[in-house]
């Protein structure tokens, strides 16, 4: 292709819209990429989009729950398009297979991962994008592209004068074609990248902008109270629905696999009706382990079985007999809810042939299969809009709190909120495991000679992970289970 500068500005002028920059990428089937003449976007791949109107959009793959994807991942953008992190808009990412973590092959953000999978991918997109865009410059100039340099949203002439915004040559730039490997800044150039910013989220954050799960509202929406059993693997038996149903503003009082849903036009109203619920439970396959029973197990399996060792040096009996002095103390870590700033929520809408979500989650396209299992719907029949989420810490993972929603919202026919309360947030979380620590250590004159640490757990909730788990959530990765508490 050839171009003159008239002819460029010819064709500029008359375009309309953006570009959107489109790498051919393995398995970037499901979202659209290239440029749109219509709307003159340039979308070059699956995080990146550029417009005729010099906006940067950025596709963020990981959620931001505090813990600052939001402005790092953005930053690793800006670095390779030489371009303040600001002048970048990030968007939550819809689930698609392009987003999901490499590390687990789904589409959620744990682990600390965050930076480490995204770190080349996503420097490659913005180096690739600045690479088409200074080859789409070098073609109006005829100069080499690798003599053009980048700044501030431009390419700049190799004399150092004239320059052409980055929205003039999306259009063009999205006709190049990169053959091989595309540079990354060396790590002397970098500007960004490692340095002290702004965080991108602060001011929407300070302000109350900052869309979360629990800000949500749509038309026409009614509000949702779920009363769940006390005890795990208890099911309704049954419930004084038709008196709840009878109090001001209450929509309806409905059986979910969960327990029982008191729906209503506002959320107080919802939380008031749910005080004059009485609900009847069937405990016959209820776990009936309790905390004390949990340690007994710990402390016996601690007494029985010395575990594997994970590192060894000499041996601490021989150690121990030869001290003059032995040392033991035994500590016990008790189940722990995540306690998130935000409680567990999410709104759904069940339309007949679809179902879109609204929900702080850390893994949406659990969250679709979430969806599908309480409705007649497919995994792909269902949309979820990821917001802000107010903390996470893992509980997130767990799609009970969407599958709630989903599950009212195909009863009634609304579109439905479910909030959980503070107290039920922490009655009924998927609780962070017990564990359980001995430690010994051996002194001789005063100078340590061994020790040893003994650790117990997580076999949290036995009964509950190996039989009402797989069933209640097989939209759960194994990995999930053993975090919810498989014996370890």
């Amino acid at each position: 292709m050839t171009m003159n500068r008239r002819a460029f500005l010819k064709a500029g002028a008359g375009a309309s819209g953006g570009l959107m920059l489109s790498l051919s990428l393995p398995g970037c089937a499901s979202v659209q990429t290239g440029y749109e003449p219509e709307t003159g976007e340039w979308k070059p791949d699956a995080w990146l989009e550029l417009t005729r109107d010099d906006e940067i959009y950025f596709t963020l793959a990981r959620v931001e729950m505090g813990q600052g994807t939001y402005t790092g991942l953005t930053t690793l953008i800006a670095e390779e398009l030489e371009v303040e992190p600001a002048a970048i808009t990030p968007r939550f990412a819809p689930a698609a297979p392009e987003y999901r973590n490499p590390l687990y092959k789904l589409q959620l953000t744990g682990g600390s991962t965050s930076i480490a999978t995204s770190w080349e991918p996503l420097r490659t997109a913005g180096a690739s994008a600045r690479k088409m865009l200074k080859m789409a410059a070098a073609r109006i100039w005829k100069v080499e592209a690798d003599a053009c340099t980048v700044r501030d949203g431009h390419v700049v002439h190799p004399n150092g004068i004239d320059s052409l915004r980055y929205g003039q040559l999306v259009e063009l730039a999205s006709k190049e074609v990169i053959r091989g490997e595309v540079a990354l800044k060396p790590r002397s150039e970098w500007k960004l990248i490692g340095k002290q910013g702004n965080r991108l989220d602060a001011r929407a954050k300070s302000t109350g902008t900052a869309e979360y799960g629990i800000d949500v509202e749509l038309p026409g929406q009614v509000y949702a109270v779920v009363t769940r059993s006390p005890r795990y693997g208890g099911r309704v038996d049954s419930f004084n629905g038709d008196e709840v149903r009878a109090m001001s503003g209450v929509v309806d009082v409905v059986e979910i696999e969960r327990g029982v849903a008191v729906v209503a036009d506002k959320y107080w109203r919802a939380r008031k009706a749910q005080a004059a619920l009485s609900v009847s439970w069937d405990f016959s396959d209820a776990l009936s382990l309790s905390t004390s029973d949990v340690f007994e197990g710990y402390r016996k399996a601690a007494d029985e079985d010395p575990g594997e060792s994970e590192r060894s040096e000499g041996d601490f009996d021989d150690a121990a007999e030869a001290a003059s002095t032995v040392l033991s103390a035994e500590y016990a870590q008790p189940y722990l809810a995540h306690a998130t700033l935000e409680p567990m929520n999410a709104t759904a809408w069940y339309q007949g042939d679809r179902a879109e979500v609204w929900a702080p989650t850390q893994a949406p396209d659990l969250g679709q299969i979430a969806v599908a299992r309480v409705t007649d719907l497919s995994p792909a029949d269902v949309t979820i809009h990821t917001t802000f989420l107010g903390g996470g810490f893992g509980r997130r993972l767990t799609q009970d709190f969407i599958e709630e929603a989903a599950a009212v919202s195909f009863k009634i026919g609304k579109p439905v909120k479910v909030i959980w309360s503070r107290e039920e947030d922490t009655r009924h979380d998927l609780f962070r495991p017990a564990m359980l620590h001995r430690m010994k250590a051996s002194l001789a004159d005063g100078e340590l000679t061994g020790w040893h640490h003994q650790v117990v757990g997580p076999q949290i909730l036995d009964w509950y992970v190996r039989n009402a788990a797989p069933a209640q959530y097989p939209w759960a990765p194994k990995f999930l289970y053993n975090s919810l508490g498989s014996a370890g």
